[in-house]
């Protein structure tokens, strides 16, 4: 996956856990077998008495409260300006950096847009997102919902998100400073991303839901990336609720 040789172990642990059609059953049985009851580990505890803090009731806190996953999205099309507003999520900040934290700014994460219900011209166009002036670039054209979502192994119990957004880690910018380590950065980056476009969904009176089990090179080639080192770490579909 990586362009330097920093990272080997890194690598072979991608490449063992990436999904494909032939694999993606084993994965589905997996979780289908899986009791959580069986499998509960029980909290750690201490013998001292537990210390009670204040809980703050700022915006902030509420924020955190009403973020939810829902997977079910109604018909209604997102307009220019709530794009706009989620792609915040990912957009410089007033120090030349992003809104996320990256492990020595190196910042391994892109991200593209699968837009599949939009108010404009970029409807039905894969696009990728520039953070230093806050565009969208149009990569090319989206085939039809019904005909790519078996790639992201998700069930919107036949509804469609207005936008996916895809997580696309190119490991080898933070591997090349940290070497093995800098594996654990950059999927850490990842969260960090995507926690600010939950935060933005709940601004902007939208929901989503994360996706960890695309389809590793389809979804690359459906982002033109397939002649590149890109990884595919994280798929998040939103839209308004159902």
């Amino acid at each position: 996956m990586n362009e330097d040789t920093n990272s080997p172990l890194f690598d072979i642990f991608w490449e063992n856990s990436k999904f494909s059609e032939v694999n993606i059953g084993e994965f589905q049985k997996l979780i289908e077998e899986y009791s959580g009851a069986e499998h509960e580990m029980p909290a750690l505890q201490y013998p001292k008495p537990d210390h009670k803090l204040p809980m703050p009731t700022d915006r902030q806190v509420k924020q955190m409260q009403r973020r939810k996953s829902d997977r079910l999205f109604a018909e209604k099309k997102i307009n220019k300006k709530q794009l706009g507003s989620l792609l915040a999520a990912f957009s410089k900040n007033n120090s030349d950096g992003r809104t996320y934290p990256s492990a020595g700014a190196t910042y391994g994460v892109d991200i593209f847009c699968l837009v599949n219900n939009y108010d404009g011209e970029l409807n039905h166009k894969v696009c990728y997102y520039n953070a230093d002036n806050h565009s969208l670039s149009e990569v090319k054209a989206l085939p039809d919902w019904e005909s790519y979502a078996p790639l992201l192994n998700i069930d919107t119990d036949n509804s469609m998100p207005a936008v996916v957004f895809v997580f696309v880690l190119f490991a080898s910018r933070v591997t090349s400073k940290y070497g093995e380590r800098g594996g654990r950065f950059a999927l850490i980056e990842v969260g960090h991303a995507a926690q600010n476009l939950s935060l933005r969904l709940v601004e902007e009176k939208m929901v989503g839901v994360e996706m960890g089990g695309l389809l590793d090179n389809e979804i690359k080639a459906l982002l033109g990336l397939e002649d590149t080192s890109a990884a595919i770490a994280l798929g998040l579909a939103c839209g308004f609720a159902k």
